[in-house]
């Protein structure tokens, strides 16, 4: 049976192979710019970039891990997805305007999984929205749950996507891997935490994301 420290291997050697094939190709597009022209060269092009996409969502989601759980103040949670977004090359015209409840409990998270979860909900936003717009960030207490809820004003999600949206490669996106939003549930889902959501076709859409909050609390 093959070992965590196997696996780590194996993507090792696929994510450098994989940079050296995409290298090598750029390198033949500069030197010989006739080539962009050839049937099969751009198709070529588009299934490097998917993989490199790939091995990407691969290695931020460090899926099967352990949560290095830590007692986290929504506030400060919040705090560092407001600058985990300045850091992303989101467009300018996006905007993410975001409320806060005020003395919401702590919960137990690994901050760095959780936000890279939330980050692929925001990317997903951001991309149904044509790179342009508003979407909202309510965080606050449902019960025996922390909700963190994000809205955009996108399509929404078609009717025949609803039912699979969370198996892996499902994906409209030229080059969408497909895993993006079935590694944000499963972080979530890490967490004793649920993803939920609401699509208003032709409207946009509502991820919710349901912590529990700390029994002490």
């Amino acid at each position: 049976m093959l070992t965590t420290l196997d696996y780590m291997k194996i993507f090792h050697e696929t994510k450098n192979s994989v940079t050296l094939i995409n290298s090598s190709l750029q390198l033949i597009e500069k030197k010989h710019p006739d080539v962009a022209a050839y049937p099969l060269w751009k198709d070529t092009m588009q299934e490097v970039t998917y993989l490199k996409n790939l091995i990407a969502e691969l290695s931020l989601s460090r899926t099967g891990y352990p949560l290095n759980l830590s007692l986290v103040a929504p506030a400060d949670f919040i705090r560092e997805i407001s600058d985990a977004i300045h850091n992303l090359s989101f467009s300018q015209n996006f905007v993410c305007k975001t409320t806060l409840e005020e003395n919401l409990p702590p919960i137990f998270i690994d901050s760095l999984r959780l936000k890279q979860a939330l980050i692929n909900l925001l990317k997903n936003s951001y991309e149904a929205m044509g790179e342009t717009g508003t979407v909202i960030l309510n965080v606050f207490r449902k019960d025996d749950f922390i909700d963190i809820e994000l809205t955009d004003f996108g399509g929404g999600i078609p009717d025949t996507t609803k039912d699979n949206l969370f198996e892996i490669f499902t994906t409209s996106k030229e080059y969408g891997t497909g895993l993006g939003l079935p590694i944000a549930r499963q972080i979530i889902e890490d967490h004793s935490g649920r993803l939920l959501f609401e699509s208003r076709p032709g409207d946009g859409c509502t991820f919710s994301i349901l912590l529990p909050v700390n029994p002490e609390s």
